[in-house]
């Protein structure tokens, strides 16, 4: 500590689903307040999110209030503007600005009024310097302040200025402003008021050339009762291809035309791979296709045109707003893109990740924003047929995506082959992306065939011809983890559909998938950045380029880990599909991209398309609900969403049974055995053999007294379980089975048998708490207190609010004093 203040690196994270409201209190310091999300460089508060308030890690217009006080003068001048433009970025319209800084004009008059002298004067105004942060760089007045704040896109509520006097000890002189973010931003992206140019299809549109200066609010002569009539979209990049930026241009469009949002025109980028007709889907983007659609433009109207292709494309559109989205993986961006890039209007790129890209090259931060990529919900679900794969082994990893250097194939197949052998009950699934197209010539093929004709090697299924959006869901569906170990992604949809069909995944720590993830349905691998240099195949960054390395070691233990116990990984599939099925689907996402068109055309596209679009809430949405709030313990809440779940027809047993499993441990908290019985007897109903159903049951007799009869049944679980353990839905260990089978034994009066079942249960998991303070117990019994105490510190030290084991641990200290 330096003057009160931390000289350590925050550690908190951002939470991946903002509070509502959503409050920051920046450089917060020592001042951490309850109901906002405290952010600073350094802090020894675990609750303080580590974050640079010059770059936030949030999307725009998500953020109700900041609070920034004490914060703005320790930057330099020349950041000040940049500064407000970012607090403003993330700010919703009319959120709320709250700033405390020093008053320059207060503090001139407190030295010429001779209340300070220079020493003093010299500390208030130029900062304390105890340590590299404590430095003030500008001085603001009322007049100063409101100009930085209107050119950001404030408004002024209040100026407050704080003459304190200076009587009882020197304290510094502020001002208080408050100021709203201006609610619409009508000033149009730099526009190009010549018509549009032929585009590199031959057509042509010919418009007046005072469109792009319409006020949103004219008439509109051509709009009839249609919405769309303030609006025309061009959007150009490929449709009828199969690669993800045509398909991620194919959602899009299609949410704008079945929204109604405005006039859509699509201009193809590449020869087209299969043909629309037949596919009521495609056939209506058909009919937006430049090529074969003969509807002119809204008159009047202006154009936006939206390119997404790759690679980018330097000609300007002509009489259009330019926004171009791009990803970019490689921590700064080739010159040449840079280049393209400082002439277009706006970038939408899909990640905070790939967004440090841009803003790391030099891009104007106001200029890049992050539009997430999403899912269809309909396909993307738990429910739904299984690929048919060629192996006997029962837990299979899942690889999706190029089998390339930067998506870390061979990261993977080291640890797979460090950890596995042919003896071992397990498969990699590699499903190769882009071998003939993006990533041509760059595929590990030959390097995995030759482990899989290695002798003893672990199995390996290598897929690489076209699967359909339909069968590349099956095929999510067929596995058990998704594993994505890269070094750079700009977003990872893979791993986004890989949660959407319920499976957990393993992916990079600090990479792009940092935006959608969550503890409880994901593991993150540590990674260090690696530096790649100044270039990228020959061709000049504009910055130094670097990638993620995920540590190889860790990942191999923790896929070992995963297949020998896999408790929980049910539970997290289920709360990740609900995350991606409901956080991040298609329809938000262009929500999101319209809300984006709206603040600059002053439309209200956005709303009409969160009105018009349907969303799809089913059982797994539902059941998902009330995982995340049994997690939480939200128990009310959780039985709310359970029992609604089981509201929709499913066809799923085994989600069913899920549902009816968690039911009876709600029940058996609220103390009720009989209601607990009822519940089982429908579960075993669906399937008498579950091991979830089967060690409810046995609790269920021995908290009705029933001993005997639970150790019968539980006895059946232990038999089984390592067939059965991949069954398991409940987050139930082995170590779990055990310490409860000890709890019976100790109870039928047979302290040491219990000791040698809780020492079992502790080489599954010496995190264990329940088996320690049971192996305490045991030793107490057995007039062992010394050991007994060493347990019940164990147990402690697990979970230092274990309240009974200090208890039990002061009646022995007391005994054997």
């Amino acid at each position: 500590m330096s003057n009160g203040f931390s000289q350590k690196k925050a550690v908190g994270r951002m939470p991946v689903i903002l509070p509502d409201p959503c409050k920051l209190n920046l450089g917060c310091g020592l001042d951490i307040r309850g109901d906002y999300i405290n952010i600073d460089l350094f802090s020894d508060n675990p609750l303080v999110v580590y974050g640079d308030v010059r770059q936030l890690e949030l999307q725009d217009n998500t953020v109700d209030e900041i609070l920034a006080s004490d914060i703005l003068e320790h930057f330099p001048h020349a950041q000040t503007d940049a500064i407000l433009k970012e607090w403003a970025r993330v700010l919703k319209p009319d959120g709320l600005l709250e700033i405390r800084c020093p008053s320059l004009k207060l503090q001139a008059k407190a030295y010429i009024r001779g209340d300070w002298d220079a020493d003093i004067a010299s500390y208030m105004i130029f900062g304390g310097q105890t340590n590299p942060g404590n430095f003030h760089c500008v001085g603001f007045d009322e007049i100063s302040i409101q100009k930085h704040l209107e050119k950001a896109g404030f408004k002024i509520i209040s100026i407050q200025e704080h003459d304190y006097p200076q009587d009882k000890g020197f304290i510094n002189l502020n001002m208080s402003v408050k100021a709203l973010k201006i609610s619409k931003d009508k000033e149009n992206i730099s526009s190009d008021s010549n018509v549009l140019s032929e585009n590199s299809f031959g057509l042509d549109f010919s418009i007046d050339d005072t469109a792009n200066n319409i006020k949103p609010d004219e008439n509109n002569n051509n709009s009839d009762d249609k919405t769309f009539a303030d609006l025309n979209i061009v959007w150009e990049g490929s449709q009828f291809i199969w690669h993800s930026l045509a398909l991620i241009n194919r959602e899009h469009c299609l949410n704008i035309i079945d929204s109604n949002s405005a006039h859509l025109s699509i201009v193809p980028y590449e020869n087209d791979q299969f043909q629309p007709d037949g596919n009521k889907n495609y056939e209506k983007l058909k009919s937006h296709d430049v090529r074969y659609d003969k509807s002119q433009p809204i008159d009047k109207a202006p154009f936006c045109w939206i390119r997404h292709q790759w690679p980018p494309n330097p000609e300007r559109p002509k009489g259009a707003k330019w926004i171009v989205m791009q990803p970019w993986e490689f921590g700064a961006l080739r010159k040449d893109f840079k280049d393209i890039f400082d002439q277009v209007d706006e970038i939408w790129t899909p990640s905070t990740y790939s967004r440090k890209s841009f803003l790391n090259s030099g891009i104007d931060s106001d200029k890049v924003q992050v539009i997430p990529n999403g899912i269809n919900p309909a396909i993307f679900s738990p429910a739904g047929k299984k690929y048919e794969l060629k192996t006997n082994k029962t837990f299979k990893f899942l690889f999706i995506g190029g089998t390339t250097f930067r998506k870390g194939i061979d990261i993977l197949l080291k640890a797979y082959t460090a950890k596995f052998t042919a003896q071992d009950d397990v498969c990699l699934i590699i499903k190769d992306l882009g071998s003939d197209s993006f990533y041509k010539g760059q595929s590990a093929s030959s390097n995995i065939k030759m482990i899989q004709n290695a002798p003893d090697a672990p199995e390996i299924i290598y897929i690489d011809e076209y699967l359909k959006e339909e069968e590349i869901a099956s095929l999510y569906r067929a596995c058990d983890l998704f594993v994505s170990p890269y070094r750079g992604e700009g977003f990872s949809l893979p791993t986004l559909e890989a949660m959407a069909c319920g499976l957990p995944v393993v992916v990079t720590k600090g990479g792009a998938t940092d935006d959608f993830i969550r503890d409880d349905c994901a593991w993150m691998i540590p990674a260090e950045k690696r530096s790649i240099g100044s270039e990228i195949d020959g061709l000049e960054l504009a910055g130094e380029g670097y990638l993620l390395e995920p540590d190889k070691e860790i990942l191999a233990d923790l896929i070992r880990s995963l297949y020998e116990n896999p408790k929980g990984l049910k539970v997290m599939g289920l709360i990740g599909s609900w995350q991606a099925r409901h956080n991040f689907n298609w329809k938000k996402a262009t929500v999101k991209l319209l809300n984006r068109l709206d603040l600059h055309y002053g439309t209200n596209m956005a709303q009409n398309a969160e009105e018009k679009l349907p969303d799809i809430i089913d059982e797994y949405i539902h059941a998902g609900y009330g995982e995340k709030y049994f997690s939480e313990g939200n128990f009310d809440k959780a039985l709310e969403y359970y029992l609604s779940s089981l509201d929709f027809d499913s066809k799923d047993v085994n989600l069913k049974i899920h549902v009816l499993c968690r039911l009876a441990e709600i029940s058996a908290m609220d103390g009720d055995f009989e209601k607990v019985k009822t519940i089982l007897d429908e579960a075993e109903k669906l399937d008498s053999s579950h091991p979830d159903t089967i060690f409810l049951k046995a609790r269920n007799l021995a908290d009705r007294g029933l001993e005997v009869e639970a150790m019968d049944t539980v006895s059946g679980v232990l038999d089984r379980w390592m067939g059965k353990r991949f069954e398991s839905t409940l987050g139930h260990g082995l170590d779990q089975i055990l310490s409860f089978t000890a709890d019976l034994i100790l109870r039928n009066g047979d302290p040491e048998g219990a000791k040698e079942v809780y020492s079992e249960a502790l080489k599954y998991n010496p995190e264990n708490e329940d088996a320690c303070f049971g192996s305490a117990i045991c030793f107490r019994a057995m007039g062992a207190e010394k050991e007994a105490i060493t347990m019940l510190e164990w147990a402690v030290r697990i979970n230092p609010d274990f309240e009974y084991a200090k208890k039990v641990m002061a009646e022995i200290k007391g005994e054997t004093e």
